[in-house]
Formats: C-alpha cells, sequence, structure tokens
C-alpha cells in the first residue's frame, strides 16, 4: 500500500518569508524628525489646536506647549531607527505617483512588536518629509489596541485609537493636533 500526501498550501521557506533589512541599512529617524517639529512648533509659539472625538462626542480646546509634547511625545516613541529596534523590520523604498513621493516603508518581520509598519512620504523633488504614517497594535490584558497615526509636515498630526475585548466592548478615540491651519 502506497500512501501519496499532497499540500496546496503556501510553504514559507527562507526565500518566501518576510526579513529584516541588514544591519547596514540606514533606517530614517522618525524621532529626529519628530522632535525637530516639535522644537519649531515651540520656537514660533504656535496656537496649538486639540481636537478630541470619542464615541461620536467631540470638543475642541487650545492646548499648551506641555500637553502639546504629551502627545508628540508617543509619535517619538515609535522611531526604529536604533539597532535593538530595527532588526525586526524590512525597508523597502518605492516612488508613488500618485502622491509625487517616495516612500520609505518599513514592516515588521516581527508581529510581536508593538510598531507594525512605518510609511515616509518625502517630496520627489526636495526628499523633505510631507507625512509620516504609523501603525501599531498592543494587547492589555483582554483588551486589543489598534493605532493609526499620522503626522503632516509643518502642520499638524492625529492619533486613531480602536479599543476592542472579546466581550464585544468597542471605543473610538480620535486626536487631531493643529498648529497651522491654512
Amino acid at each position: 500500500m502506497c500512501l501519496i500526501f499532497i499540500s496546496c498550501g503556501e510553504r514559507n521557506t527562507p526565500e518566501t518569508q518576510l526579513q529584516a533589512s541588514p544591519d547596514s541599512t540606514a533606517f530614517f529617524s522618525i524621532g529626529r524628525f519628530f522632535k525637530d517639529q516639535v522644537s519649531q512648533v515651540i520656537l514660533l509659539r504656535k496656537k496649538l489646536l486639540l481636537f478630541t472625538t470619542v464615541n461620536n462626542s467631540q470638543d475642541s480646546i487650545l492646548i499648551d506647549s506641555t500637553q502639546f509634547m504629551a502627545l508628540a511625545d508617543e509619535f517619538i516613541k515609535k522611531d526604529i531607527s536604533n539597532p535593538v529596534d530595527k532588526k525586526h523590520y524590512r525597508e523597502t523604498v518605492f516612488q508613488d505617483a500618485g502622491t509625487k513621493s517616495y516612500t520609505l516603508n518599513y514592516t515588521a518581520v516581527d508581529r510581536k512588536v508593538p510598531v507594525q509598519g512605518i510609511d515616509v512620504l518625502l517630496d520627489e523633488q526636495t526628499n523633505q518629509v510631507k507625512r509620516i504614517f504609523i501603525r501599531s497594535f498592543s494587547q492589555h490584558g483582554d483588551t486589543s489596541v489598534q493605532e493609526q497615526y499620522n503626522w503632516h509636515a509643518f502642520k499638524g498630526f492625529q492619533i486613531n485609537r480602536s479599543f476592542s475585548t472579546s466581550n464585544g466592548y468597542q471605543k473610538q478615540e480620535f486626536k487631531q493636533v493643529m498648529w497651522d491651519r491654512e
């Protein structure tokens, strides 16, 4: 008697698995970029507006530089360019004709790290940062937290959070800080 087993599933071989970028790859330092943006906003004494939406309830207030720095620090903490963190990510670079940008994409090769992806959009003419998008995921007890961060250079930023539990609880939280409303 002869048995033949056939598998139709995808095999993850070393060639098909997402691999981290080589140690010699220099990642874009989003932390340094965010710190420079924060310094500029504080130096220029920009008026800081915070818009908050929690489950369809909206509010807006003026915030001071201390509150601004606390919110911006959430972005700074997502920097993955140091040698300890960057070993968990793969960098790809491509030109996006739709946005007239070069996109630096950092994708997690380790699904256990909180920051799952970062996209840095650089203007194709000036190589200046236009936007930075960060996607993260974390688990706190029985609560899953998905976060989307969006920094619009020289204009403002957004933090969008979704909280959910296995028993059906859901909460949406959206924060937007603006300092240049042209």
